[in-house]
């Protein structure tokens, strides 16, 4: 996604943007439409070819014609692409900063850390990653923004950057089934998260992660690979 950051006053907002809008409504819609007028013809060729997959349903758009059905289906493209564009829109996080507080909006759910709180900043891959003043992690989300705009962000309102990554990487352990080093309700969050991982189902990764810190560790992962520290005592 092309990297926004927008000015306003004392407040800088990075992720979504009115041109960020643009170019996703834009793009998916105009994407769309094309594809859908020129579906019919699509469907032509693709019947021509020795195997293709979903030939009775190509068979069904190649067998009506005309403008009208041409028509109809870049109507229905562009309606799809619209719909794709604001999922896209709405799984953006965007990231509000000010020297008082950081707010983090995303799917709709907002929170907000204030300044006193926050002990160090850094990106674990594409992860935006706030920790506490004892360790805690206060936020971990994906961000789609280049990190140079991340930083400069940040930076602008003086908050304490890790440009080394996370300053406790050194006490991450990888995680191995039954692992003795943890308690069986967190060894069977992490089971059952590295089954989410496998599955990519993003609701249950970060809800999974929440319940375990609640036990006390913080946990990060490596596609499914799976790490964890035990959390400082506060």
């Amino acid at each position: 996604m092309t990297g926004s950051i927008s000015l306003h006053d004392k407040k800088t907002v990075v992720g979504f943007s009115a041109t960020t809008g643009i170019i996703l409504y834009g793009g998916f819609g105009a994407a769309g439409l094309v594809l859908g007028y020129f579906l019919p013809q699509i469907a032509a060729w693709a019947l021509k070819l020795p195997w293709v997959p979903f030939e009775g349903p190509l068979k069904l758009v190649n067998y009506f014609s005309g403008i009208w059905v041409n028509l109809l289906l870049a109507f229905l493209g562009l309606i799809i692409g619209l719909v794709i564009a604001a999922v896209a829109v709405k799984e953006t996080l965007v990231v509000t900063i000010t020297d008082e507080e950081v707010q983090l909006d995303k799917d709709g759910h907002k929170q907000t850390i204030e300044r006193k709180e926050i002990n160090t900043i850094f990106l674990d891959g594409k992860q935006l990653v706030i920790l506490g003043k004892s360790g805690h992690e206060l936020a971990r989300d994906k961000i789609d923004e280049s990190p140079s705009t991340v930083i400069d962000a940040f930076k602008r309102h003086g908050y304490s950057w890790s440009s080394e990554g996370d300053p406790f990487k050194q006490e991450y352990r990888r995680w191995v089934l039954d692992s003795p080093d943890l308690s069986p309700t967190a060894n069977a969050l992490m089971k059952a998260r590295e089954i989410a991982l496998q599955k990519k189902d993003a609701k249950d990764i970060k809800e999974l992660r929440n319940e375990i810190m609640k036990l006390g560790y913080i946990v990060r992962e490596e596609e499914t690979r799976q790490y964890w520290r035990k959390v400082p005592q506060r």
